[in-house]
């Protein structure tokens, strides 16, 4: 099943497994999808919106927290200029970069 973030993001499972990650699906969630560096797996939680977004993880006993801002080629690949993805940040840190650049809020996707 595939969860929406902010097109072309989705929340889904990761190929014969019950682990969900974050995966960029330009033609939508049914084609064509990849997850190229991107945060996974474990996600539990993921937002988006015009200029960022933003995952969580639970791995090895503790929840890490990811951002990146969005580029424009997300839809057609991202060639020479790939998203930076910050983290893994704990919960403090993560909150800090949340409130100075008015990160999107975390949707749970756990159940």
């Amino acid at each position: 099943m595939a969860r929406e973030v902010s097109g072309p993001f989705y929340v889904m499972y990761v190929a014969d497994s019950d682990e969900r990650a974050l995966f960029r699906c330009p033609d939508g969630p049914n084609e064509g999808c990849a997850i190229d560096g991107l945060p996974g797996p474990d996600v539990f939680a993921a937002g988006g919106n015009a200029t960022y977004i933003v995952v969580a993880r639970h791995r090895a006993g503790r929840d890490e927290y990811f951002y990146f801002r969005r580029v424009a080629e997300e839809r057609r690949g991202w060639g020479a200029n790939p998203e930076v993805i910050v983290g893994p940040l704990g919960k403090p840190e993560f909150d800090a970069a949340s409130k100075q650049l008015e990160l999107p809020a975390l949707i749970d996707f756990s159940r």
